[in-house]
């Protein structure tokens, strides 16, 4: 979006402008908080749900908890005339549960972080969930939140392990285990031992994470953000946006976004330790956590630093691959140290501010070898990595809120690799950094006879820097302005059937890169609410993602193969590319979704969310199964054969190294076809399919029984060029699979917990085969038993210990034939599947 009178300087016009915005907001609205009036109830001594319930049905409220948390605690009588906020405060005060969010409509509660909590700690506040930046907004977007209990059940040890287990995530990518997937294309395997999200299987470039929703530096192998150095126990809860966010968050969040929130509140001392084995023998973890805060009246202060092993698993630790003519890492031995930090200070009932830092580095070894003939690669990466961010928080006249957001971070891998056999070593490094300063501000606009018109605006600065060994080092910088909007069209009530409420949802972000021009990213949404336990909700938007520095300006690489490597069925050899593109286009694309919340008590809920992700320009390796590239029809635009010895000479200068994998010395007349594997932008990807999710909770066996489901199924299809045919990939091999699910039961009583999961994974089709076959489906069980003791004194007090089994039946993954054909030994998926098979581990955890 070009500013006419600006030309001269349109960063400081842009931020002029939203300035006048937010000024203007502020001083016209109109004040629309009020103290509550008095209401008669009537409840008695019971239960604290019951007592919830019931508190739901006087106020004239919705009210959302955790019930098997509210139901192990009861409440004293409560007769009177009271304000919403006293009524509440008295059946909170020995619960456990705090106010997370309030509107006018619901109120949401969540376990209390503080120990020692009192009544008048417990005041209702509003909140931002990830999805809009207006407090209190209910986003029409789709939000799955994990609790910090759900994963306590859960058993993992790990933040990657978590996030790779929800249906709507892959385990493609930069993630541990990868392998077999590409030898050359490090889009799609494993080469820093980073953890990264990847919803829909669109790639972790187009996952956007933030942790206490700001921006972290992608890890430089993939640009997806690096996970694995979040501490699990510092994270109070993870909120997964599954619905295209740019026009809120900006580039990177094509697919969603995955907002790590991380404890702030905490009085004491916790300490815990993980150990887990594999029971076939081979790798084993171990990750110590400790965790210290102290909150007061106006300051909070928490450090949790972690350190965490992973013993690699080889070939040759398991029967499964035992074919596999070399040792090869089926994991890759990792370890890794990380320390968060956070604090505030109150300086007054008007004015906070806070601050988090995030530090950690990691060191990966590995091993590889694809066939006998191929070179061994041997690997060793160090990956240190920053984040650091300030928040001033300033309330504003007439219910007002302003921030002011500065944030600094970065992530270096220093990569020394050794092909032995041919007395090749490497010394890479590459480093990404980003800065930004953002103002924002929230509250209400304008009061309208169906409600408060909220507003939230802001704008910032925001720089990129990407540097490698040879000197390259390009910046960026974006300026940005956003707003949004929530609109309550039609007044919610009660009493009216078919039309309770009804609310409209805009946003949009106006971006100027200093390498690609302007863009926009608008965004609307519907929530249409036909009666108060249903919720329609819908969504269409569009993104903007410029290509990154490791995209535009990685190494160009010419790879000399046997031609029979590469799909060919003769002698001779073949010439492949790979690496930076300078010249790439921007990334494009529209979302949509549908979807339904049915919650006909505080104990059921029931969702479903129709999604659709059109995506042009995506940049991609065009080439993805190298060792198809002479044989898959579907490759012929990127191939050139009989090349020239000029034509020859031209890849060869234009290459920054040129490695020979071929079976003889470099001979030009041997050559019989240039494969070009660099990085190009693809005519086309999409993505369609539907996310299911249920959770119900019932007392059962004298305790209380919480199940949940989530499913995945999708469509994901890709068109590399215009005369190249739409393929589907979803569902293939060392892909995102067509359905995947998860589903669960917990048994609470007291102080024990008793968790099993089940994870599904549907057949796919073994496309490397010939002719093609079908991969079995394969289902896994997982388990975790904890006990956390009770006692107001004795060592034992704020003692909890877990057992979890993963695997539990030690199922090993199905068989891939077509894998086994590029990677011997290696006949399974390993992007779904794992081979590890049973794995075992305790935890204890010990609180002052």
């Amino acid at each position: 979006m070009k500013m006419r009178n600006c030309k001269t300087n349109s960063r400081a016009c842009n931020i002029s402008m939203i300035a006048l915005v937010i000024g203007a907001s502020i001083f016209c609205s109109t004040d629309t908080y009020a103290d509550d009036g008095k209401i008669k109830f009537n409840i008695p001594a019971e239960s604290t749900a019951k007592a919830l319930n019931d508190f739901s049905t006087q106020a004239s409220i919705q009210i959302l908890f955790p019930y098997e948390v509210a139901a192990r605690t009861t409440v004293l009588a409560l007769k009177g005339e009271y304000s919403r906020q006293e009524a509440l405060a008295q059946l909170l005060a020995s619960s456990g549960l705090e106010v997370a969010s309030q509107t006018d409509k619901t109120i949401t509660l969540r376990v209390s972080e503080r120990q020692g909590q009192t009544a008048n700690d417990v005041a209702p506040t509003e909140v931002i969930v990830t999805g809009s930046h207006i407090r209190g907004g209910n986003p029409t977007s789709p939000v799955h939140s994990i609790s910090q209990k759900e994963i306590q059940q859960s058993g993992y040890s790990q933040v990657g392990d978590l996030i790779r287990s929800l249906p709507e995530s892959f385990g493609g990518g930069q993630n541990p285990g990868v392998i077999g997937a590409d030898f050359a294309n490090i889009g799609n395997s494993n080469s820093s031992g980073a953890s990264t999200a990847n919803l829909r299987g669109l790639g972790t470039d187009a996952t956007l994470v933030l942790v206490n929703g700001h921006r972290l530096t992608g890890d430089v192998a993939s640009q997806g953000v690096d996970i694995s150095p979040i501490p699990i126990g510092a994270i109070q809860r993870v909120e997964v946006v599954t619905d295209g966010a740019s026009s809120l968050y900006g580039a990177d969040a094509v697919a969603g976004v995955v907002n790590f929130i991380l404890r702030k509140n905490y009085d004491g001392l916790e300490v815990a330790g993980n150990v887990g084995v594999a029971t076939r023998g081979g790798t084993t973890t171990r990750t110590v956590s400790v965790l210290a805060g102290r909150s007061g009246a106006k300051g909070r202060v928490l450090a949790n630093l972690e350190y965490a092993k992973i013993d690699g698993l080889t070939t040759e630790d398991r029967d499964y691959t035992s074919a596999a003519t070399t040792v090869s890492d089926l994991i890759q031995p990792i370890k890794r140290r990380s320390l968060f930090v956070s604090g505030g200070y109150d300086f007054s009932d008007r004015v906070a501010l806070s601050g988090d830092v995030l530090v950690a580095d990691r060191v990966m070894t590995g091993q590889l070898q694809q066939f006998a003939s191929s070179p061994r690669l041997l690997q060793e990466i160090y990956t240190p990595s920053y984040s650091a961010a300030t928040t001033l928080d300033v309330t504003l006249s007439r219910g007002w809120k302003g921030r002011v957001i500065a944030v600094a971070s970065g992530s270096r891998n220093a990569m020394f690799s050794a092909y032995p056999d041919y007395g090749v070593t490497n010394n890479i490094s590459y480093a990404n950094s980003g800065r930004y300063l953002e103002v924002n501000a929230d509250g209400t606009a304008v009061r309208l006879p169906s409600g408060d018109v909220k507003l939230a605006v802001g704008a910032g600065y925001r720089t990129e820097a990407w540097r490698n060994s040879d000197g390259t080092a390009p910046t960026r910088d974006v300026t940005y302005a956003f707003a949004e909007v929530l609109a309550p069209l039609v007044l919610p009530s009660a009493t009216r059937t078919g039309l309770h409420a009804l609310d409209l949802s805009l946003s949009g972000r106006a971006e100027r890169y200093s390498d690609f021009g302007s863009s926009g990213s608008p965004k609307i949404g519907l929530r249409y609410v036909p009666f108060a336990d249903l919720t329609v909700r819908a969504t269409w938007g569009k993104s903007f993602k410029a290509p990154s520095f490791q995209q535009m300006y990685s190494p160009s690489i010419v790879y000399l193969w046997n031609a029979s490597d590469v799909g060919g069925t003769g002698s001779g050899a073949a010439l492949m590319t790979y690496g930076g593109n300078p010249n790439l286009k921007p990334e494009k694309s529209t979302s949509k979704t549908l979807g339904i919340d049915y919650a006909p008590s505080t104990s059921i809920k029931f969702s479903a969310t129709w999604f659709d992700i059109d995506y042009t320009d995506r940049v991609v390796a065009p080439v993805s199964r190298y060792y198809l590239g002479l044989s898959d029809p579907t490759y012929a635009p990127f191939i050139e054969l009989a090349p020239t010895k000029v034509r020859q000479d031209q890849v060869i200068a234009a290459a920054d190294t040129f490695y020979n994998f071929s079976a003889g010395a470099y001979d030009p007349t041997n050559v019989v076809a240039i494969i070009n594997d660099a990085n190009a932008n693809a005519n086309a990807q999409t993505v369609q399919g539907l996310d299911v999710a249920y959770r119900q909770s019932f007392d059962a066996f004298g305790g209380i029984l919480s199940t949940f489901a989530n499913a995945t199924a999708l469509k994901l299809r890709q068109q590399t060029s215009a005369a190249a045919p739409n393929l589907t990939l979803s569902g293939t091999v060392l892909n995102v699979p067509s359905f995947k699910a998860r589903a669960g039961a917990t048994w609470l009583k007291g102080g024990l917990s008793a968790t099993a999961f089940a994870n599904y994974i549907a057949s796919e089709t073994d496309d490397l085969a010939t002719p093609i076959r079908t991969v079995a489906p394969w289902t896994t069980i997982d388990t975790t038993i904890s006990y956390q003791f009770g006692g107001s004194s004795g060592f034992a007090r704020g003692l909890t210990v877990a057992i979890s089994i993963a695997n539990f039946f030690d199922k090993m993954p199905p068989y891939a034939f077509g894998v086994g054909l590029n990677y011997p030994g290696i006949d399974f998926d390993s992007t779904n599947t794992s081979v590890v098979g049973r794995f075992a581990s305790i935890a204890i955890k010990k609180a002052w």
